[in-house]
């Protein structure tokens, strides 16, 4: 029903707007009529065509003419007391935007100077522009590089590839209609759209750039704790955001606990990023899409970069197979901190040989590319990612003594996690036609955590073993997604471009399969108990979607569109229908105004004791017994381009969720794994504020200024019928940068951050309970919590500072050296926090800080 009266709503809008245009042409013509003394002959359906502007007293009736018909379809011819007015012949100038080498570029501006009409590339760097047939002058822009001008004159349609070349793009008066990808100029509230050179700009933790962390400065988005790559946008969980890679959903975007994230930015293309106004191609979260494209590589030449930090190392090289047919792209990473940690082990170790310890943590990160082109309008490309996080701890232990009839104990330990993703996308992109191009992508995910503990005991005498205990246990927890997208792009005109298509996922969830084992030895007697447990769910997930992107007046655009998702899961059927709207109107040269409102349901839920991204979390599907979760999202902003190229953007959301779920667990870090379903409780959530972004850029210099006001609250009517404030309900967050460049060899920066503090739980009483003889602890006070989240901790705020020198070799080669601090006036922020009884009586929660200033260094080699 919603969905129907959004349909209604939208066609009425046309509707008004069709009837308006219709009455302000047929007006004009009879103006002009009244005052040349002509007649106008002309198919009546040309009056429902906009006029350019409004004729001008005192002109001439052929300058008038060009004023009022110039650039919207109409031709006119003038016989005698006669004007004739026909519809102009269009054409389509289509193909694809590309660097010089061959990779495509994704939201490249094509405007056409002389009807003032444009689009952009899609992720696929595909464009297709409708124009009345004659000379056209196209401008193709893009951030990083210069401008191509492209002359046409267009008698019939025609389809290019577009290059264009690395370089610095001139600021200029025309600036405003420069990017059509910018918040003044897209449909869509809460866009934010990164380039690869942006990403690598961007301050960076530990000398390593990451997308995840860059994220995080965004107004609107919560950072939760201190170093980790969590996101809390708009006051969802960490547990609501989509990541797509190439396509591809990640479940696991971590590692070392999100110290760093999985995305390794050598590689990364274009990310686009939505808090807001969610176009209708996307589902399957409720609170952000992150949508990352990496690149294709040379089709000419080889290159590549590597690059050495304080704790990580990277390397990336990429060429063709194929000159100008077939390219590759291949990217790794890998920590090195078990290098540091062999060597300190060793020389404890060998101090203490009855006491070893050893502990061991790296992470790896392989991404791979293989791009063919059969044509330039047909392409077929194979994307794969690999990324895995080891840890093991070792303990030797000998003890020596009278100990069960034996001389000596050997005690060992050995405790191994591994987490990971694997990931592979093969896509067949093809252009139909001038105006229809299609993406048929088959992907398939894998995200496994494995947690595996064995302890034993050794009892010798006279160097003979007597006695050994052992005792083991396994939990590993996978999810496997199988599935396909199809993807199409139909643009009919310039007014028009329409997206639809179909995904469908197969989901197979393994959130823990438990093993225990217990062995005793004792001289020729053996003992052995095996203990299984184990949880599989399996469930499909189609989905259907359509929406146009439209220009209804001059000043006006919308995107309306249609998100169907169905999920299958124990005999069960969910039915999503989300609607999605989003309206920009151009109320002056300058400033532009947009609102949009989005429905968004999701099937997959993380269950978690803790906010460290943990990989004994689970992620678990929706069931009979646990309903999928559901948001509903209105926003609203203003954009402003104000002189000397500053901008302003202002906006506005409120968001709601139902069958918002919360886990209740217990302080275990392992989840049950047979009743899980009857641990959850379900609640209702809401979340509403504002943010303001202000920046100016010049050639050397960009500033930065963002600030979110929020709130963001949530209720469970089984633990706490009141509304209450969530874990990350920071009220005020500002943001500051700045980025020099004094030359082409030095450039610094500085980022400086504020937010209010994260809230905790602290018992407001508690009360002695009875006592009963001979009862252990029956007379131990019970705690008692007026709410959860009851307390704010201190504000956090730090200062991050970086330079980076450039030089060029003898071989022409670009080496870098980075020097980093992040928090640099050492502010010690709260990490978590300890709760204390008072000697009143009365309790306290005290802010534990464990991060310090922090230097680092990185070195990076462009070859």
């Amino acid at each position: 029903m919603k969905f129907i009266m959004t349909v209604i709503l939208l066609y009425a809008c046309l509707s008004i707007n069709a009837q308006q245009s219709t009455t302000e042409m047929k007006k004009i013509i009879d103006a002009m009529q009244d005052m040349y003394h002509v007649n106008f002959v002309y198919d009546s359906s040309l009056a429902s065509i906009k006029p350019k502007s409004a004729p001008l007293s005192g002109s001439s009736l052929v300058e008038n003419l060009k004023r009022v018909f110039s650039g919207i379809g109409i031709q006119w011819e003038i016989r005698d007391e006669y004007v004739l007015l026909f519809r102009q012949d269009s054409y389509t100038f289509s193909g694809y935007v590309c660097q010089e080498n061959g990779e495509t570029l994704i939201n490249v501006t094509i405007f056409d100077m002389n009807t003032k009409k444009g689009t952009l590339s899609n992720e696929h760097g595909f464009f297709s522009i409708t124009l009345p047939k004659g000379k056209h002058n196209i401008r193709f822009s893009y951030i990083g590089y210069q401008d191509v001008i492209k002359e046409l004159n267009l008698n019939s349609n025609y389809n290019g590839t577009v290059y264009m070349k690395e370089g610095v793009a001139s600021l200029s008066e025309i600036e405003v209609i420069g990017d059509l990808n910018s918040p003044f100029h897209t449909t869509q509230t809460g866009k934010v759209s990164l380039t690869s050179e942006q990403l690598n700009a961007e301050f960076s933790l530990l000398s390593s750039p990451d997308l995840v962390k860059t994220l995080q400065t965004i107004p609107g988005v919560s950072a939760g704790t201190e170093l980790l790559s969590g996101m809390y946008v708009h006051g969802g969980k960490n547990d609501e955001n989509l990541f797509l890679l190439d396509g591809t959903p990640l479940y696991q975007i971590n590692h070392l606990g999100g110290l760093f994230s999985a995305f390794n930015t050598d590689i990364v293309k274009n990310v686009d990023f939505y808090k807001s106004g969610f176009p209708a191609r996307y589902g399957g979260r409720l609170s952000s899409v992150v949508d990352v494209r990496t690149k294709e590589g040379d089709m000419k030449e080889f290159h590549g970069n590597f690059s050495l930090g304080l704790l990580d190392g990277r390397i990336q090289f990429e060429g063709p197979i194929i000159k100008n047919k077939t390219s590759f792209n291949v990217a790794m990473r890998r920590s090195w901190t078990d290098l540091f940690t062999a060597p300190i082990f060793f020389v404890l170790n060998r101090s203490n040989p009855k006491d070893k310890k050893n502990l061991r943590y790296a992470f790896h990160d392989i991404n791979g590319k293989i791009t063919h082109r059969f044509s330039d309008r047909n392409k077929l490309s194979l994307s794969i990612y690999s990324g895995n996080d080891l840890l093991k701890v070792k303990a030797r232990q000998i003890f020596e003594g009278s100990i069960m009839n034996a001389d000596k104990e050997h005690y060992n330990s050995d405790f191994k996690v591994t987490w990971g993703n694997l990931t592979a996308a093969l896509a067949w992109n093809y252009q139909f036609t001038s105006k229809l191009s299609g993406n048929f992508t088959a992907v398939y995910a894998r995200n496994t955590s494995m947690y595996d503990y064995v302890e034993d005991d050794r009892y010798f005498s006279d160097k003979d073993q007597i006695y050994m205990n052992r005792r083991e246990r396994f939990n590993h927890s996978s999810i496997n997604d199988i599935g396909y997208r199809i993807e199409f792009d139909y643009r009919p005109g310039v007014n028009h471009h329409i997206r639809f298509g179909n995904n469908y996922l197969y989901h197979i969830y393994h959130p823990q399969n438990i093993a225990s084992r217990n062995l005793t030895e004792k001289y020729s007697d053996i003992d052995t108990i095996s203990l299984e447990s184990a949880s599989r769910y399996r469930g499909g997930e189609v989905s259907f979607y359509i929406e146009d992107e439209m220009r209804l007046t001059q000043r006006i655009k919308a995107n309306a569109g249609l998100h169907y998702a169905v999920y299958q899961t124990d005999g069960r059927y969910y039915h999503s229908f989300e609607p999605r709207v989003a309206m920009s109107y151009q109320c002056a040269d300058r400033v532009a105004v947009k609102a949009s409102y989005a429905e968004m349901s999701q099937f997959a839920h993380q269950l978690s004791n803790t906010y460290l991204n943990l990989p004994t979390d689970s992620w678990v599907p929706s069931t009979r017994k646990v309903p999928p979760m559901h948001s509903r999202q209105l926003a609203a902003g203003v954009y402003v381009e104000l002189p000397l190229h500053i901008s302003l953007n202002i906006e506005g959301y409120y968001r709601t969720t139902s069958q918002l779920l919360e886990y209740d667990g217990g302080n275990s870090l392992m989840l049950p794994a047979d009743n899980w379903d009857n641990l959850v409780k379900t609640g209702k959530g809401k979340s509403y504020g504002m943010e303001l972004f202000l920046e100016y850029r010049n050639r050397n210099n960009i500033i930065e200024a963002g600030y979110t006001l929020s709130w963001s609250k949530q209720k469970f009517e089984d633990f706490c019928p009141d509304w209450y404030y969530s874990k990350f309900d920071n009220r005020h967050k500002f943001n500051l940068l700045f980025r020099h460049k004094f030359s082409g060899h030095i450039d610094i920066y500085a980022a400086w951050t504020y937010r209010s503090g994260d809230r905790a739980t602290v018992p407001t009483q508690y009360v002695n309970g009875p006592s009963f003889p001979n009862v252990p602890g029956s007379s131990e006070p019970e705690l008692i919590y007026e709410r959860p989240n009851n307390i704010t901790l201190p504000a956090y705020h730090r200062l991050d500072l970086g330079m980076n020198f450039h030089h060029i070799t003898k071989r022409g080669f670009e080496r870098i050296w980075n020097i980093s601090v992040y928090n640099a006036y050492c502010r010690m922020n709260a990490f978590y926090t300890r709760i204390e009884r008072l000697p009143s009586g009365g309790f306290r929660g005290k802010a534990i800080g464990i991060f310090p200033i922090i230097p680092s260094f990185s070195y990076t080699l462009k070859f």
